[in-house]
């Protein structure tokens, strides 16, 4: 059951990553995959549980970027305004 349950993480991960355009954002999700697979592998049906917690976590993690970088830039955007006012 192993190695079915390193292939399912892999191959989730790797679609994950390659559906994410920002590279920064990478890290973060491989961090969430490893802690999902870990909380997974804990409950009764690693297999069935991982699936969801790592989405759960990945969506949330990359939104949270998302949500990071809209302020930024936000934040960009009133200065330069101030500026020229």
């Amino acid at each position: 059951m192993a190695a079915k349950f390193a292939i399912l993480k892999q191959r989730l991960l790797l679609e994950r990553l390659n559906g994410t355009p920002e590279i920064e954002t990478h890290a973060l999700i491989m961090e969430q995959a490893n802690e999902a697979a870990f909380r997974a592998w804990l409950s009764s049906y690693p297999l069935l549980t991982f699936p969801c917690l790592f989405e759960e976590r990945a969506w949330a993690v990359t939104e949270q970027v998302r949500r990071e970088a809209s302020s930024y830039w936000h934040g960009l955007a009133a200065q330069s305004a101030a500026r020229a006012a």
